[in-house]
C-alpha cells in the first residue's frame, strides 16, 4: 500500500452524495492548494448575488464588472480570490494556464493585459481543510476526485455542473448524477 502522499491541487472535489443539507451539497471544489500542512480549494458551482464590480474596487472592463462573484466556500466569507487564465501564460500556480491571486491588488497588472483570451473569476469565501481532514473524508468516500480543465472552470457558475460532472465518470457516478438530491428518498 503507498503512504506517499499525493496532492489533490488541480484536481475537482465533488460531493459524493452524501451531503444534502450542508453547504458542500452537490458542490464542485476546484483543489488550489494542497500539502500535508493542509489544503485550500474553491467551489465552482454556486454562484453569488453579487457582480464583481460590488466587489472590487478597480475599474474593470465592464463585461468583468457584470461578470457574477462565485462563493468559494463558507470560510472567510469576506475574503477575495481571483482565478485567471490566459492563452499566453504557460506556467500557473494551480494549473498549467491557470494560476490562483488572493492580493487583489495583483489585479492592476490583469486589468491592463492587452490578451483578450484572457479570463478571471472572482470568488468570494474559501474552502478550507486542516492537515489530514481532506484524506480523512476521502477514506470516508465523502467526495469523489476528478481531474480539472480550464473548461471546467470558467464554464458559467450553476447547479447542474456537479451531474454534467459525474455523467462523466463511471457508471456508479451516473447513477449518482441521476438519482434524488437525498439518497434517503431513492
Amino acid at each position: 500500500m503507498n503512504n506517499e502522499f499525493q496532492s489533490l491541487k488541480g484536481h475537482l472535489l465533488l460531493d459524493a452524495g452524501g451531503m444534502y443539507g450542508s453547504s458542500f451539497h452537490h458542490s464542485v471544489i476546484l483543489m488550489c492548494q494542497h500539502s500535508p500542512e493542509g489544503a485550500f480549494g474553491l467551489v465552482l458551482n454556486q454562484p453569488s448575488d453579487n457582480c464583481v464590480g460590488e466587489v472590487l474596487p478597480f475599474n474593470l472592463p465592464p463585461n468583468v464588472k457584470e461578470q457574477p462573484v462565485r462563493n468559494g466556500g463558507p470560510v472567510e466569507e469576506q475574503s477575495v480570490h481571483i482565478l485567471h487564465s490566459d492563452t499566453f501564460m504557460f506556467q500557473g500556480n494551480v494549473l498549467a494556464n491557470l494560476s490562483l491571486m488572493q492580493d487583489i491588488n495583483d489585479l492592476n497588472d490583469l486589468k491592463n493585459s492587452v490578451n483578450p483570451d484572457q479570463k478571471i473569476e472572482v470568488f468570494t469565501g474559501y474552502s478550507g481543510w486542516g492537515p489530514g481532514q481532506v484524506e480523512s473524508e476521502l477514506a470516508r468516500k465523502s467526495w469523489l476526485v476528478h481531474p480539472a480543465n480550464i473548461e471546467l472552470i470558467f464554464n458559467r457558475p450553476n447547479q447542474s455542473d456537479w451531474r454534467d460532472i459525474l455523467r462523466q465518470m463511471d457508471w456508479q457516478q451516473r447513477l449518482l448524477a441521476n438519482g434524488p438530491d437525498d439518497l434517503s428518498w431513492n
